[in-house]
């Protein structure tokens, strides 16, 4: 009789282990996932930003420059100065 109640209660203790494991593993998940949703909003805020600054780009190579002969300056297009009126020019 005193093995079966020993048994019993070395497989509650193994129960209770596993389950305390089981909340472990599915905080770190719960983490992990936030994380990952974090890092996903982190990705599309970079793109978006990417995608502007290149649209921007796309916008200064279109921009007519064209040498002053008289001091070496350049003057830009007057759409560029209409859009952008700090441009170095």
């Amino acid at each position: 009789m005193g093995m079966i109640a020993r048994l019993q209660e070395e497989k509650a203790a193994v129960l209770m282990e596993a389950r305390q494991f089981q909340r472990v593993v599915e905080q770190k998940l719960m983490h992990d996932q936030e994380a990952i949703e974090g890092l996903r909003e982190v990705i599309a805020r970079i793109e978006e930003e990417k995608r502007e600054l290149e649209e921007e780009n796309e916008f200064y190579k279109s921009i007519e420059v064209t040498p002053c002969a008289d001091k070496g300056e350049h003057t830009c297009s007057k759409h560029a100065v209409a859009y952008r009126t700090f441009l170095f020019c």
